[in-house]
């Protein structure tokens, strides 16, 4: 029998909610690490205002997986080039025992991991509400508002929101995962009262859903934006929180909502860890999967946000390129490793098409453009059968140039006039290395856990959530 709600609901409370150990370590190392911040700045000659900002700040953090931001002001005067050429290195030079890593949103920002927590250290430009150079400047004023409106109650509901979207893999809205972020979440839970009410109304969500949990001048046209979930940020009535969120995400937050309505499970929150499958079991799903391609190249290591938008614009290029080829793509989805190596898998229809496809023509009755057919393709090369005239317009039978998807694609890699767009910074690797891998080569790439589970999950299509014992 599947629990309910409420009891699967109050043991995700016991692990989510920090206790007082998990608040008081976090509390110090929050001190310690701004501290530390705003001495480098000084000793650097840096006027800067540093504060800890995001779920630390507004307590809707989760026990055992905070990331604890750190943000650095600077006066609105500052140019944004001092902050790469000046305020990085210095930050990079005073934290160097730590393992740096430079992310990137609008501008740069440096993350490391302290005792477990990841850390991120993110500029902005201490300006008054509504006068923005950044899109970090608003962090501050969610801050203040979240905390002048959350309750102990509305926070446990808000951590309830936020385990649920990471165990359905919505949550974050950083580009390679394109989901919910927390202050989305938390604008959620203010908006319809507590977890189980954000799940039920989401349920019920159409194709054009539109939250003002503030009365804003000015947000009262939320219809300008054009997304399926707009939800106007309460500071700022010429943003949608939801912007970053992709459909997917959106409908599989909605989908997975009705799911655990319907039967809760623990598993919905804090998912088991996928078993490793054994060869045989991934080539009988290879088998079952006629139209399954697998692109592999290597690619050089940026940053990872970038890299992810890169990769992701990779994908619906080849994406297009099969469909202007009359290829029907049933799904796509990119892995990488961060570091070298990308993968993009594809499921079509079927890999190889009818070697002669049939091209409609105009009206008979529309004589010029008649006239201009029959001239393209009466004595062309490519024409195998006709024009001859079926029902009241013209028809051709041509010789298809690339009846294979992997031939395609192989020319496609070192053609660029097949119009395959490459981003950039990808280039150079993939046009020289990327490859369509065969089955022995997948068989021997499952060494790889972080590959073989994104290979699993795309062989078998069905997300993780849908795959437990009481959805």
């Amino acid at each position: 029998m599947a629990p309910s709600t409420n009891s699967v609901l109050e043991i995700v409370e016991r692990r989510a909610v920090p206790g007082p150990d998990d608040r008081k370590r976090m509390d110090s190392q929050a001190a310690n690490l701004k501290k530390e911040l705003q001495s480098i700045l000084i000793s650097n000659d840096f006027d800067a205002e540093v504060s800890i900002q995001g779920s630390v700040a507004k307590d809707t953090w989760l026990r055992g997986e905070a990331d604890l931001d750190i943000f650095a002001g600077f006066e609105p005067s500052m140019n944004r080039t001092e902050w790469v050429e000046k305020v990085i290195p210095a930050l990079k030079k005073g934290l160097s025992r730590f393992k740096i890593v430079e992310r990137y949103a609008e501008h740069p920002y440096l993350e490391f991991r302290s005792e477990r927590v990841r850390v991120n250290v993110v500029p902005y430009f201490v300006v008054k509400k509504g006068e923005w150079k950044s899109a970090t400047d608003r962090t501050p004023f969610h801050t203040e508002y979240m905390n002048s409106h959350l309750t102990p109650k509305t926070r446990a509901e808000v951590r309830f929101l936020k385990r649920f979207m990471k165990g359905i893999d919505v949550y974050g809205a950083e580009i390679r995962v394109g989901g919910f972020s927390g202050m989305l979440a938390e604008t959620l839970v203010l908006n319809y009262g507590s977890f189980t009410e954000t799940l039920e109304e989401a349920s019920c969500w159409n194709g054009k859903v539109r939250i003002l949990v503030e009365k804003l001048e000015g947000a009262e046209s939320a219809d300008r934006f054009d997304s399926s979930l707009v939800v106007i940020d309460p500071i700022d009535p010429e943003r949608n929180l939801a912007a970053a969120v992709r459909s997917e995400k959106l409908w599989s937050f909605v989908a997975a909502s009705r799911q655990l309505l319907q039967g809760p499970s623990l598993e919905y929150f804090y998912p088991r860890t996928p078993r490793t499958h054994s060869k045989s079991e991934f080539q009988r799903k290879l088998k079952d999967s006629e139209g399954f391609l697998a692109i592999v190249f290597p690619h050089p290591k940026v940053v990872v946000d970038i890299l992810w938008g890169q990769l992701l614009s990779l994908e619906q290029s080849l994406v297009g390129l099969l469909q202007r080829f009359d290829f029907r793509i049933a799904r796509s989805h990119t892995w990488s490793d961060d570091r070298k190596l990308g993968v993009v898998f594809l499921e079509l229809e079927t890999p190889e098409l009818p070697r002669t496809r049939v091209h409609l023509g105009p009206p008979v009755a529309r004589r010029e453009e008649s006239q201009t057919f029959l001239e393209r393709h009466r004595n062309s090369k490519s024409t195998l059968r006709g024009p001859y005239v079926q029902s009241e317009r013209w028809i051709v039978e041509k010789r298809r140039e690339y009846p294979s998807s992997s031939e395609l694609l192989r020319k496609a890699f070192k053609d660029s006039s097949l119009g395959l767009s490459v981003p950039k910074q990808l280039h150079n690797n993939f046009t020289s290395g990327a490859h369509i891998v065969d089955r022995d080569g997948i068989e021997k790439m499952i060494s790889n856990r972080s590959f073989a589970e994104a290979l699993w999950d795309f062989l078998d299509g069905r997300p993780r959530w849908l795959r437990l014992k009481y959805a």
